[in-house]
């Protein structure tokens, strides 16, 4: 827990909206994508018997996952849709001013403060310039976010717990059925905008209406394999040009 008070306030210099996937709840996705953009899907799963850390944390990614059949077990997967802002923000313009303020996704509107309630709001932590920090806007104090951007982050986490089950349905009826492990690595897609957009719109129903979805995880850390072929998980082949595998 934080024991001091943060200022801060945005400067203008754009370098927030570079280089990055921009997390978005599923309506935000599907704005996204129908102002002819990108949005990548990441996918990443975990089990109880095998989680590393504390009961709150795992209660907490709990909620926001959805529990599938994958081998001869079950695993909790997590689907995380994202803008595509890897060079930078399509909608940020020539000046670094955001062309969509008013609409802008809920991420945007609580940076610099996090979301995961388990990672704390550290300077060193965000690329802003020194003196985006010297301003007298209080956005922290002990710990705690000022009350609208609270209401917010309370918002985006809502999302991530309502969105959860049409997210991982909407990866199943896609066959985006290879994820990462929690921790581990990333399993990045990146699928085709108007298929993407179609099955949004398509949306309804749970990851249990697609049964033809298998389930399968990659992991190459062979000691991680070892220990979910154990556990009965399904795991996939260590070579796929449908997604990207980005390791932790």
């Amino acid at each position: 827990m934080q024991s001091n008070t943060i200022r801060f306030s945005c400067v203008g210099c754009g370098v927030c909206c570079k280089g990055r996937l921009i997390p978005l709840t599923l309506a935000e996705a599907r704005q996204w994508l129908s102002r002819g953009h990108d949005v990548s899907v990441i996918i990443e799963a975990f089990d109880e018997p095998t989680w590393p850390r504390s009961s709150q944390e795992f209660d907490h990614a709990r909620g926001r996952s959805v529990s599938v059949r994958c081998g001869n077990t079950r695993i909790r997967v997590i689907a995380l849709f994202a803008g595509k802002a890897l060079e930078q923000c399509p909608n940020l313009s020539a000046d670094n001013l955001c062309g969509i303020y008013e609409e802008r996704p809920l991420v945007c509107r609580i940076y610099p403060m996090e979301i995961n309630p388990f990672i704390a709001l550290r300077q060193d932590n965000k690329a802003c310039p020194p003196h985006a920090w010297e301003s007298n806007d209080v956005i922290c104090t002990d710990g705690r976010a000022d009350p609208a951007l609270g209401a917010l982050i309370n918002q985006s986490r809502q999302a991530d717990i309502s969105d959860a089950s049409s997210k991982v349905a909407i990866c199943a009826q896609l066959g985006l059925n290879v994820t990462s492990w929690k921790d581990n690595a990333l399993a990045v897609y990146f699928p085709q905008r108007e298929k993407l957009l179609e099955a949004i719109h398509r949306a309804k129903g749970t990851p249990e209406d697609y049964p033809d979805c298998e389930w399968q995880v990659r992991v190459d850390d062979p000691s991680l394999r070892e220990r979910l072929t154990a556990s009965a998980v399904a795991l996939a082949a260590n070579e796929s040009a449908e997604y990207t595998f980005h390791v932790l």
